[in-house]
């Protein structure tokens, strides 16, 4: 590899899944989605450890059928970098920071579309995601459109109030009798 840095991606603890020419990462340990688009994605395959920089503008330039300059996939490794999605190694210097505004002006307009973009989503754990049960509090308005369920809970609800009514007056709680 000639003293050229050789990026590896996190691997450890996450789940991904292809959405189209995107991927979809989801670290276990931080509770963090992360979506990369083509541009993204690739680089972020591509970085393994075992390819350099070069290497890995010359892999990219094939798959997304656009010429790649070692500064996009620079730019781009930062950005995953910045993400936590490449391991940080602390025998290479980081590299030259450059703005996405700098890189759109570099790539021109045709290839902003292709800029590497990185959504990251807060997921909640497993605690934090239960709602509760459904129809836990009275409702006393109807809603315009209610659920099968919250239709039913409030059927129920609305039955023991008679019931607990009638026994109250004296009557009978079973119509029929």
């Amino acid at each position: 590899m000639e003293g050229q840095e050789a990026p590896r991606g996190i691997r450890q603890d996450i789940s991904t899944q292809q959405i189209g020419s995107e991927i979809l990462v989801y670290d276990r340990r931080r509770h963090k989605a992360f979506c990369l688009n083509q541009s993204s994605s690739v680089i972020w395959s591509l970085a393994n450890g075992e390819h350099t920089i070069g290497e890995i503008r010359a892999a990219a330039s094939l798959q997304l059928k656009y010429p790649v300059s070692e500064e996009f996939v620079l730019f781009a490794i930062e950005e995953l970098r910045r993400e936590g999605l490449i391991e940080q190694d602390a025998t290479s210097e980081p590299a030259p920071a450059i703005s996405r505004r700098a890189m759109m002006q570099r790539i021109g307009i045709g290839g902003a579309l292709l800029l590497p973009a990185i959504a990251a989503i807060v997921a909640p754990t497993a605690a934090q995601a239960y709602g509760g049960c459904v129809d836990c509090t009275p409702d006393v308005s109807p809603s315009p459109s209610p659920s099968r369920s919250a239709q039913a809970a409030r059927a129920r609800r609305l039955q023991q109030e008679r019931s607990a009514q009638q026994g109250a007056n004296g009557t009978p709680s079973d119509p029929q009798q």
